[in-house]
């Protein structure tokens, strides 16, 4: 049975009735047969629109209803809103794993962090220097890197405060 064939003779719709028992056989093989160059086909010439739908010739289209249009306007809602759903339940998702990953980050940072400080006072101490005077001299090598960070916070805190936003709300104002 070719497909191809069948949907060309049917329109596209259906496939093609069944011969009856008892029919003819030379209409059952009509019903097959391809329709010729130039002529018309039955379909098209009852009125049938190409979906395969027949409809009488000069009618009116039917106009939908209001309760049609929002039962449409409901079902394109429901949606996106769904899609909507999906996206957020994934971004949540995203951003729990990007919470983790980072915490993971950063403590395999300051495990590093403490390794390299820890290999470079043992390479001290091996080099001849005293631990006690290797450990404070991390130790001070940190303090004055928090020193350096706490100023560098301090002269950000400024950027919290909204201060062009204040202000150009109390010109509003006043």
């Amino acid at each position: 049975m070719d497909i191809a064939r069948d949907k060309a003779v049917s329109g596209g719709s259906a496939p093609p009735a069944a011969a009856q028992p008892g029919a003819d056989s030379v209409t059952s093989r009509e019903s097959f047969a391809r329709p010729r160059p130039g002529s018309s086909s039955t379909a098209a010439s009852a009125g049938a629109s190409p979906s395969g739908t027949v409809r009488p010739r000069g009618s009116p289209q039917a106009r939908p209803s209001i309760a049609q249009f929002v039962s449409e306007i409901r079902a394109a809602f429901n949606a996106r809103f769904y899609l909507f759903e999906l996206e957020a339940k994934r971004a949540v998702w995203s951003a729990a794993y990007m919470l983790a990953f980072a915490v993971g980050a950063a403590l395999l940072g300051v495990t590093a962090w403490l390794i390299f400080i820890g290999a470079l006072i043992y390479g001290a101490v091996t080099a001849g220097v005293p631990w006690l005077i290797a450990a404070i001299a991390a130790i001070a090598l940190h303090a004055v890197a928090v020193f350096l960070m706490v100023r560098a916070i301090r002269a950000m805190v400024d950027n919290l405060t909204f201060a062009a936003t204040r202000r150009t709300l109390s010109k509003e104002d006043s």
